[in-house]
C-alpha cells in the first residue's frame, strides 16, 4: 500500500534589497578584494584606477543591504561598448545578482545610445560562458593566444535594441 501526505506550507518571499551606484575611486580596495577571490587572474589597482581614469568608462557596483557585492566596468565608443569586467563576490554567486547588475548596465548604456555589448570570455571559463549565453549574448569570433598564457578568448556579442 502507497501513501501520499500532502503538507501545507506557507510561501515565504524574502525582498532581496539590491542597489546599484557609480563605482567610484574609494571603492576600488572593496572592489580589488571580490576581483582576488573571484579570479585566477585578477585585475590589479593599477587597471581599475586606469579604467576609471577614462571618462569613456561606465562602472557600477551591485551593493546588497548596502555592501558592495559585485560590479561592471565597460568601456563605450560610439555605439558599442566592451565589457572589460563583471564580477559577483563568490558567496553571492548563483542568486540571478550578475543578470541584474547586466540589465542595470544595459538601461545606462542605452542612454547614451550603445546599441551593443562585446566581450573577450576565456575559452575555459564555461560557467561565465553559461552566464552571457543565459543573458542574450552570442558567439561572433575567437581570437586564438589572446591571453598571457596563451589560451584563446571567445569574443561574445550581446544587440541592446534586440
Amino acid at each position: 500500500m502507497n501513501w501520499v501526505i500532502f503538507i501545507k506550507m506557507k510561501l515565504i518571499i524574502k525582498p532581496i534589497n539590491i542597489s546599484f551606484k557609480p563605482l567610484e575611486k574609494q571603492d576600488i580596495d572593496d572592489v580589488l578584494a571580490i576581483e582576488c577571490l573571484a579570479y585566477s587572474a585578477p585585475w590589479n589597482k593599477a587597471k581599475f584606477v586606469g579604467s576609471l581614469g577614462n571618462k569613456q568608462t561606465l562602472a557600477v557596483l551591485i551593493l546588497l543591504k548596502g555592501k558592495i557585492i559585485g560590479y561592471a566596468i565597460a568601456l563605450c565608443s560610439i555605439d558599442s561598448a566592451d565589457l572589460l569586467n563583471l564580477c559577483i563576490h563568490p558567496k553571492n554567486q548563483h542568486q540571478g545578482l550578475g543578470s541584474q547588475l547586466f540589465l542595470n548596465l544595459v538601461t545606462q548604456l542605452k542612454e547614451f545610445d550603445i546599441d551593443s555589448v562585446i566581450l573577450e570570455v576565456r575559452q575555459s571559463n564555461k560557467a561565465a560562458r553559461s552566464f552571457y549565453q543565459k543573458n542574450g549574448f552570442e558567439l561572433i569570433d575567437t581570437r586564438k593566444k589572446y591571453y598571457a598564457d596563451g589560451e584563446d578568448a571567445k569574443i561574445l556579442c550581446f544587440q541592446i535594441n534586440k
